[in-house]
């Protein structure tokens, strides 16, 4: 999820997305939401990319929202405003992942700007974009939740036919794009 702290000079998301350096912490279990807050009183920009996934539960299926990458969570800072211990020190955040030099790990540009692209305004992903026939993909929602599948057509984001192996045959069945994860 992306959260727009005290952050409010003016510039605009564009401007934002060149300006910035995106980095990555490593957070203590079940940290999240205590990092968040604490990294947005200091005045960062942090972000959370969630998915929401089905789950088996007692009595069926139940959809929970996750992050795409547990235990991390990436957070901006401007040249003026870098101070690494104190986003080391910030309540829930183990360490700032760091290269090989010693040095924090800047997250490439293009990755950044992916995840600034496809995350929505609450902190979820989009829809699955560019799928095109062959594709291998995962179901991440629905009764095929963790099955794999392959791409049939893919006309619209809202309905994807796939062929799913049930009971070792080929079956076709449709999708949402938002249900799916391309696989590579």
């Amino acid at each position: 999820m992306l959260r727009w702290s005290r952050i409010s000079d003016g510039i605009s998301m564009n401007d934002r997305n060149e300006k910035l350096g995106w980095f990555v912490l490593q957070l203590k279990p079940n940290g999240l939401s205590l990092a968040r807050t604490h990294l947005a009183r200091q005045g960062f920009l942090t972000l959370m990319p969630l998915r929401e996934v089905s789950q088996h539960a007692r009595y069926g299926l139940r959809t929970v929202r996750q992050p795409l990458f547990p235990g991390y969570l990436f957070f901006s800072v401007t040249a003026r405003q870098i101070n690494w211990p104190a986003a080391a020190n910030t309540r829930g955040v183990t360490r700032i992942v760091v290269g090989t030099d010693g040095q924090p790990a800047r997250l490439p540009a293009d990755i950044a700007a992916g995840l600034l692209a496809i995350t929505t305004e609450d902190g979820m992903l989009g829809d699955v974009a560019d799928l095109q026939t062959g594709d291998q993909v995962g179901v991440v929602n629905g009764p095929f939740a963790g099955w794999m599948a392959k791409v049939v057509s893919a006309d619209t984001p809202d309905r994807i036919q796939l062929l799913v192996d049930v009971m070792g045959r080929e079956t076709a069945v449709n999708i949402a794009g938002r249900d799916l994860e391309k696989r590579y």
